[in-house]
């Protein structure tokens, strides 16, 4: 089973299903979006997505509830209309308690039938404020988290989330985009801690991934990160750039069924 493991919402849905079927993905892990590139019709229309999608990343829209809840809403209405093809995962704001962040997980992400949290993205520097979700995560079966680790993090800032694995050791970690220019130390940093994992989304250097996919086999994630990826293109990357067929099975798929327990196809 193939599964595009980081996606998030195009309109119309429609088409993304007609984009998964084409290339032969049986499921996408979808995150919400507060930003449509998609639907730009012109490089000026573009570029003010973009500058949102920046703002987002660099965590000055973090606190805009209003808005990550109705991407929320859009998700979930996406998830309704293919439950066989999409599986979610929840967004979470930096909410200043351990309570508020139960509460919130509670009502916005285990009673719409989402199994994750994230895409977390934060500014450098601000890491530890995720102590209390990974907590809040023990609450509700060990729910992963997605960590965008691509700029603005530094390295540092990806340590940190290192560490926050090593002191939550049941939750699993996935962290986003190969790590960025980090991406060497980053295989080091996920190759031992057993709850780390690594999305290879948005990879800058085809010698990167081949080298994440080969040396991670059992802990890569493929993942698309549609619309700013292609899935055709990324499919055919990973299975070109695997030394077997073994593992090119286990990054498109059967990592990410076994890290969210999902039932064989089989």
């Amino acid at each position: 089973m193939i599964i595009d493991g980081h996606s998030h919402v195009i309109l119309p849905t429609q088409r993304h299903i007609e984009l998964m079927n084409e290339a032969g993905v049986e499921k996408t892990v979808l995150f919400s979006t507060l930003v449509h590139p998609e639907s730009a019709t012109d490089f000026s229309s573009l570029q003010k997505e973009m500058q949102r999608l920046n703002e987002i990343i660099g965590g000055q829209a973090n606190r805009a509830m209003a808005a990550r809840l109705a991407s929320l809403k859009e998700q979930k209405e996406a998830i309704d209309l293919y439950p066989t093809r999409f599986i979610g995962f929840g967004s979470v704001p930096l909410l200043t308690t351990e309570n508020a962040v139960n509460e919130y997980i509670e009502k916005e992400v285990v009673e719409n039938g989402f199994i994750g949290l994230g895409e977390f993205t934060l500014p450098s520097g601000s890491i530890k404020q995720l102590r209390p979700i990974f907590s809040a995560s023990t609450n509700y079966g060990n729910l992963p988290l997605w960590i965008h680790a691509f700029n603005p993090l530094i390295l540092q800032d990806i340590k940190e989330i290192a560490q926050l694995a090593e002191d939550f050791p049941s939750v699993p970690v996935i962290v986003g985009h190969l790590g960025g220019s980090n991406w060497l130390e980053t295989i080091e940093l996920v190759k031992v801690r057993p709850n780390l994992y690594l999305d290879i989304s948005a990879y800058f250097s085809t010698l990167v991934l081949k080298m994440a996919i080969n040396e991670l086999l059992s802990k890569c994630i493929f993942g698309v990160d549609m619309p700013y990826g292609d899935l055709q293109l990324a499919l055919d990357a990973v299975r070109k750039l695997s030394n077997d067929d073994k593992i090119a099975d286990a990054v498109l798929g059967e990592n990410i069924s076994a890290l969210l327990k999902l039932p064989s196809m089989v």
